[in-house]
């Protein structure tokens, strides 16, 4: 039944799909925090449902990681607005 689902507005429909890019990335990441080298993360992520979450863990805080932070945001508007 829920294969049949449709969405009123062109929305999600609640059907969790992996992505390979997303898995490959977080796979990199976790590598580099398993080898000691990444010692604190701040993430942020959206569902299959359209929600977002988001978590922080680890040895945080600097303006280094502000500013990582940052570049990420800022090249995220890009990617939302199409540039």
């Amino acid at each position: 039944m829920a294969d049949n689902v449709t969405a009123i507005f062109g929305g999600p429909t609640c059907q969790p799909e992996p992505s390979e890019t997303c898995i490959q990335q977080l796979e990199y990441w976790l590598e580099m925090a398993r080898s000691g080298e990444v010692v604190g993360v701040a993430i942020g992520g959206i569902c299959a449902d359209g929600l977002s979450r988001y978590g922080i863990g680890g040895r945080v805080g600097g303006y280094s990681m502000l500013g990582a932070l940052e570049m990420a945001r800022t090249e995220l508007v890009e990617v939302i607005r199409g540039d």
